[in-house]
């Protein structure tokens, strides 16, 4: 996996991390030098639909993406 989606402990937000080095490639075309701290010790997280977005282009780009599911009743 290129990319992993985890939940955080905040509600209605999302945690991305790399998961290889494409990820942390892929990760540093997107994000200004300043935020890779944050990024690579697991201290970003994201709204839903920033991560959409986030993981559409990523998916463009041909990286993997381990999301978990969610399931709704």
């Amino acid at each position: 996996m290129d990319l992993v989606v985890t939940p955080s402990d905040h509600d209605a937000l999302q945690q991305l991390t790399a998961g290889s080095i494409v990820g942390v490639l892929w990760l540093q075309t997107h994000f200004p030098a300043s935020e890779w701290d944050a990024l690579f010790e697991e201290r970003a997280v994201f709204a839903s639909d920033s991560l959409e977005s986030l993981l559409a282009d990523a998916g463009m780009a041909g990286l993997t993406v381990q999301q978990p599911s969610v399931v709704e009743f």
